[in-house]
């Protein structure tokens, strides 16, 4: 009986030895089977070795994530903005998801006017009159007569007259008739200049949320990403650089109104006295300014009457006004 008992325990000694050489060193006695190797792991163990979870990566994270390559998470713009983008030294293409490329300038340089005011004389006529002729004395007040100064190129005096060593003569001219001034305005416009000539790009597409006050747009480079508004405008939070653009210009710039003031001046020249009625005797020319003169000793019985006008104009005082503005403002603000 004890030698059956003994053989019995050497063959279980012999199981659990084949069991290591099998690799089933997991089985208990506890189970009696070989679930613990083909099967689930017992709840609350973790398996040994690098298991990966079959759950789907977190939609959290940073708002750039959400969007697709390419794509920019930035600031939504604020109501009554749209997306652009600008250049505003180059006029590049634009960049992929932009479109309406416009050409537009920046920082208007126009001086103001250079403003003149001259005028054109038209001289009086002074033919129409009298002249008026003194003599008989040093004074030349001694006796008064008045002549027509239509005379052409000879008339016969009205009254004859006579000088001597001891009188004189003065002959006033006529007073001027007529005579006008015509305005001759100049105006000079400085060449209109720009800080800046550039380009935009409006966005082509809709731009996609990526976040609380957030959206995807496409990458503007080698534009600068901007939002616009029509008109002069303050920009809004997250876009603080400023240009105030246009492509077209209104240009005001002239010159206040140019008038002229004139004056008909005198009748003067030069009356050449005669011997005879002829006019071909001791001619003397004597200023018709009303000085008195010497005259010769001669008795004076024609003449004839060689006017000089000297009516002017006087330009008023004008000043420089208006100025230029862009036709079609526009606001562009960028990061």
């Amino acid at each position: 009986m004890r030698g059956k008992k003994t053989l019995w325990l050497f063959a279980i000694a012999a199981l659990v030895g084949c069991g290591d050489i099998l690799g089933l060193d997991g089985y208990t006695d506890q189970d009696g089977s070989l679930d613990a190797f083909v099967g689930d792991a017992p709840s609350g163990d973790a398996p040994s070795g690098d298991a990966k979870s079959d759950a789907a990566p977190s939609e959290g994270g940073s708002d750039a994530a959400a969007c697709a390559p390419n794509l920019l998470c930035v600031t939504a713009p604020p109501s009554g903005w749209a997306w652009a983008v600008y250049d505003p030294d180059t006029r590049p293409a634009c960049a992929t998801g932009y479109a309406t490329p416009t050409d537009v300038e920046e920082g208007l340089d126009a001086g103001a006017a250079t403003c003149g005011c001259g005028c054109t004389t038209t001289q009086p006529t002074c033919t129409g009159g009298n002249l008026t002729i003194g003599s008989g004395n040093n004074a030349c007040n001694a006796s008064t007569q008045t002549e027509s100064a239509n005379t052409g190129n000879c008339a016969a005096l009205n009254t004859s007259f006579s000088t001597s060593g001891a009188s004189k003569v003065s002959i006033t001219g006529p007073a001027p008739t007529g005579g006008s001034c015509t305005a001759t305005p100049t105006t000079t416009l400085p060449a209109v200049g720009y800080a800046h000539q550039g380009r935009t790009c409006d966005y082509a597409g809709d731009a996609g949320a990526c976040g609380a006050g957030s959206v995807c747009v496409p990458d503007p480079k080698p534009f600068g990403l901007c939002v616009s508004q029509s008109g002069t405008n303050a920009c809004p939070a997250g876009f603080p650089t400023q240009h105030v653009v246009g492509t077209s210009v209104t240009d005001t710039r002239g010159c206040s109104s140019c008038g002229c003031t004139f004056d008909a001046g005198a009748c003067t020249g030069t009356t050449t006295l005669y011997a005879n009625t002829g006019c071909s005797m001791s001619a003397t020319p004597e200023p018709t300014d009303g000085t008195c003169n010497g005259a010769g000793n001669h008795t004076w019985k024609g003449y004839a009457y060689a006017p000089t006008t000297n009516g002017s104009c006087a330009g008023s005082a004008v000043s420089a006004d208006g100025g230029v503005v862009f036709a079609d403002t526009k606001t562009v603000c960028c990061q």
